[in-house]
């Protein structure tokens, strides 16, 4: 008898594979009756790493820029090479895209995989020029939308994706089995009777209001502010030169370290009300706005599971904030109106930590996933 696991294989683009909660869940999920693999680029900014205790394996693609050697290798491939040709063809840029290709072509070649899911549109245009068939995750709409004109949709076996609005972004009228997911944790009950201070999730810069949050803990003494995630060189040196006093006084604590996805919930169960902001005057969030707009942040739902209200930038991504009342959007990130709106919360407090709940197991990424699993089990 044959005891052999099918084997699947998640092709991710990026090298922020242990910032990704969606595809380690996914993974999480899938490993419990499959053989999986997850494909990423080896991690080399500052704030990225490996992700331990999974099977990931990484290719270090090289960056041409500057390099005579590549550019003279690239020129001759683009003559002689087929898929530099098929690359040019098809209007890809064969210098940046080059490697990434080819290690999953290798991959593919090598190993038998029963189901392969590529995560944003990048991955599903390589395994569609491959002519290999794929489940689509959509996380991100990035530059590489440019590419899904060459997206041949009879690859497609199904998208997995946050909401009706993305999808009729992407594919308009095509009609394609779908599966919604947030970018939610499994709900467990860690829920604290006792919190207390303001907790800012995730990524700590400018893009995501980060400043703003600053500002309302410096207008009023009274707040306390903890940051739980990454943060650039740039913005601690910015935070040390023009918000010391708050890191003095304690009402500013700045945590780095990183935590897998249960212990993120656990950690915020400890806080009050957490933040979920967009600046959309930083050119990069503007000029990306459908992309944020349309989707809400892992914070978000990280922070309902752990029974933690929230204040964030009302989009039509976080419109179930105000179905389920489990927290308040607001259009001006100033001190003044973030201030009402914890005020807010807090005069009804029980009310918003008992609706962040009811979202949170609604949402429950195991829940979620459900109808998916049981759709490649059955195929």
């Amino acid at each position: 008898m044959n005891n052999e696991r099918e084997k699947i294989l998640i092709l991710f683009n990026g090298e922020h594979i242990a910032y990704s909660p969606t595809v380690i869940q996914l993974y999480d999920e899938l490993q419990k009756k499959y053989d999986v693999t997850i494909t990423a680029e080896y991690p080399y900014s500052f704030n990225n790493q490996k992700l331990e205790n999974r099977n990931v394996l990484y290719h270090k693609f090289y960056h041409v820029k500057g390099r005579y050697f590549y550019w003279i290798l690239f020129q001759i491939a683009s003559i002689f090479n087929k898929e530099t040709r098929l690359f040019k063809r098809n209007k890809l840029n064969y210098k940046e895209y080059f490697f990434k290709f080819l290690f999953i072509k290798k991959i593919l070649k090598k190993h038998q995989y029963e189901t392969i899911i590529s995560v944003d549109i990048l991955n599903a245009v390589f395994c569609s020029l491959l002519k290999v068939k794929t489940d689509f995750l959509s996380l991100e709409l990035t530059i590489d939308e440019q590419h899904l004109p060459l997206l041949d949709f009879k690859y497609i076996n199904c998208v997995l994706i946050q909401s009706i609005e993305r999808y009729q972004y992407l594919f308009k009228d095509k009609e394609i089995k779908t599966f919604f997911v947030q970018n939610a944790p499994i709900y467990k009950d860690v829920v604290k009777e006792t919190r207390s201070g303001l907790i800012y999730g995730g990524s700590a810069y400018d893009e995501l209001g980060f400043y703003h949050c600053l500002d309302y803990v410096a207008t009023y003494s009274n707040e306390k502010l903890t940051v739980q995630g990454a943060i650039m060189p740039k913005d601690i040196a910015r935070v040390n030169n023009e918000y010391q006093q708050l890191l003095d006084e304690k009402r500013l604590v700045i945590k780095k370290k990183y935590l897998e996805n249960d212990e993120v919930v656990e950690s915020l169960s400890y806080y009050e009300i957490g933040f979920c902001f967009y600046n959309f005057n930083v050119p990069v969030i503007r000029d990306n706005y459908f992309n944020y707009a349309s989707a809400p942040s892992g914070k978000m739902f990280k922070y309902l599971a752990a029974g933690v209200p929230v204040v964030a930038s009302n989009i039509v991504g976080f419109k179930f904030v105000n179905e389920f009342q489990c927290g308040l959007l607001i259009d001006d990130l100033s001190p003044e109106e973030i201030h009402k709106a914890v005020s807010k919360i807090r005069a009804n407090y029980s009310f918003y930590v008992e609706n962040a709940i009811r979202a949170a197991k609604f949402y429950s990424f195991d829940k979620a996933i459900e109808p998916y699993m049981k759709f490649i089990a059955e195929r």
